[in-house]
């Protein structure tokens, strides 16, 4: 399941916005429905309750933006959905409150020449084939993500109609992996007491502690581990950047030490959890979920991923979400140039207001919406080039930045004078080329 496009006709600060989520003309997906998307634009212009929109016309399912009480107003919004592995099947949903009388199908002849259906018929077939069997539920990692882990393992995560976390905690999620966890660490511990009590009754039998120690390092080399699973495949990875690691090797002091996911740095210090910074819950809470409950088929939605996490992260995380899930959709809403950076063009949904304060979507090219036509591109440019011609950004610095800049030129004025009259080697021209040169190596260090 993939949006392929928003239509609103009038709601709150949107009148007339059409929004082709599609790729453009001379790409080798040209038509089919963007694998990731980006929102970008001030505050207000309405990127989280475009996300929520999703699920709403996607799940009927009721987030913040959008409570049970606001759907009598939200017939004018439209939202074009594309099913199948390869999008062949369209839907338009118009009417979140109807089911299947305001669903507009496009005719598929591969599926009507298997039955002979009405769009009724072609519906409850996608129900039952498509939703039930094929795809997971939308997920939603909300700005505001609650990184709390206390009390891990008496929590149950409440499966809806949509994966939700702007109303349960993403630690939730661990529970899929904690049991698996507490059986491993079990029978590593029980087969380590088998060692210890063989070592204590027959401390001369060398044969028999062999064996016992044989039979611990057979099971470690057969068995499933899922500690090692996840820190391989999911978190160590990302973790590398904090100098940190998922620690592997546990010595079962208390009982609390069973079942729960551990950190350490590259000295093997174990890092407590109350100790994690705020990157670190960050980077963790939202990659094992999406590791854990294995998303395919679906759509995923990301309200500012970019919230406590370091540039050099930013730059990582976009690509790394995606390759935790399978054929998934990606929306994303950002101030962030560092993840704007990750998108092409035409993923890159620019919210604007216009004189009227109505929403318009910013376009990147000119004449048809081709690739060859697009003279911006976020993935060439430089941060601060980014900050300007994408994000609007008039200075390229500081207040500050800017008085000493004029303060420069002023220098500059007064120094190009002396050279003009002859006095090159004065004192005085002297002086101003000392200051000049301070200040431009100030000004420049970045460069």
């Amino acid at each position: 399941m993939k949006v392929s496009r928003i239509t609103i006709k009038d709601f709150h600060q949107f009148k007339d916005l059409d929004l082709d989520l599609t790729y453009p003309a001379g790409h080798p997906k040209a038509g089919k429905p963007l694998d990731k998307v980006c929102f970008i634009g001030q505050s207000g212009t309405g990127k989280t309750t475009l996300l929520e929109m999703i699920p709403l016309f996607t799940s009927r399912y009721h987030t913040k933006s959008f409570p049970e009480e606001s759907l009598d107003y939200i017939n004018q919004v439209s939202i074009n959905l594309s099913y199948g592995h390869e999008a062949e099947y369209n839907v338009k949903i118009s009417d979140v409150e109807q089911d299947i009388r305001f669903w507009e199908v496009n005719d598929s002849e591969a599926i009507y020449q298997k039955r002979t259906a009405t769009n009724q018929d072609f519906l409850a077939y996608y129900k039952e084939e498509w939703v039930k069997k094929v795809a997971s539920k939308v997920v939603y990692f909300p700005a505001n993500l609650n990184f709390e882990i206390d009390d891990i393992g008496f929590q149950h995560y409440n499966y809806g109609k949509i994966v939700d976390f702007s109303k349960s905690k993403v630690s939730t999620v661990w529970n899929l992996l904690l049991d698996s966890i507490q059986k491993y660490q079990e029978h590593e511990l029980q087969l380590r007491q088998d060692i210890s009590r063989t070592v204590e009754h027959a401390s001369t039998d060398l044969d028999s502690i062999k064996s016992a120690l044989n039979r611990l390092e057979e099971w470690k080399k057969n068995e499933f581990n899922p500690i090692a699973d996840v820190a391989d495949n999911c978190l160590d990875p990302l973790l590398a950047n904090f100098k940190l690691r998922v620690k592997r090797e546990f010595h079962f002091n208390t009982r609390g030490d069973i079942g729960f996911i551990k950190i350490e740095d590259f000295q093997n210090n174990e890092i407590p959890e109350h100790l994690w910074s705020t990157g670190t819950k960050q980077v963790v809470l939202s990659a094992l979920p999406l590791y854990l409950l294995k998303p395919k088929n679906t759509i995923i939605l990301f309200d500012e991923p970019e919230r406590s996490l370091y540039p050099d992260l930013q730059r990582l995380i976009i690509n790394y979400y995606e390759s935790l899930t399978n054929n998934c959709q990606f929306f994303y809403s950002t101030h962030s140039p560092v993840i704007a950076s990750s998108f092409d063009p035409w993923e890159i949904v620019e919210l604007k207001f216009n004189e009227p304060g109505h929403i318009y979507r910013e376009v990147y090219y000119d004449g048809e919406n081709h690739v060859d036509n697009y003279h911006l591109n976020p993935k060439t440019m430089r941060w601060d080039d980014i900050l300007q011609r994408i994000f609007d950004l008039e200075n390229d610095g500081s207040d500050f930045r800017k008085q000493k800049l004029d303060e420069l030129a002023t220098l500059n004025v007064k120094f190009r004078k002396l050279l003009d009259g002859g006095e090159a080697e004065s004192g005085p021209a002297k002086a101003l080329r000392s200051q000049i040169q301070k200040l431009s190596e100030e000004l420049s260090k970045w460069d």
